[in-house]
């Protein structure tokens, strides 16, 4: 099953294709990244859908400006984080 990060690929991706960004909210140029995935879940009308063919759930990766909170999400799929 997939599902672990490992944090140094985490590093790796985000230095390569992060360039510095600030964040939009604040201008901020420090950000923390964990190296533990979340689920983003399909809203289904309130309803909590715990998986199957009926749902979609996206693996994201949060990474979150040190100054003002903002957080971005990193789809951990398409960047090709997750690990057996």
């Amino acid at each position: 099953t997939m599902g672990k990060i490992n944090a140094e690929k985490t590093i790796e991706f985000l230095n390569t294709r992060w360039n510095g960004a600030a964040c939009p909210l604040c201008g901020g140029t420090e950000w923390t990244v964990t190296d533990k995935s979340f689920e983003l879940r399909e809203f289904n009308n309130g309803n909590l859908v715990l998986g199957g063919a009926k749902s979609s759930i996206v693996p994201v990766i949060p990474v979150t400006c040190s100054k003002c909170g903002n957080t971005v999400f990193i789809n951990a799929i398409v960047a090709n984080l997750l690990e057996e």
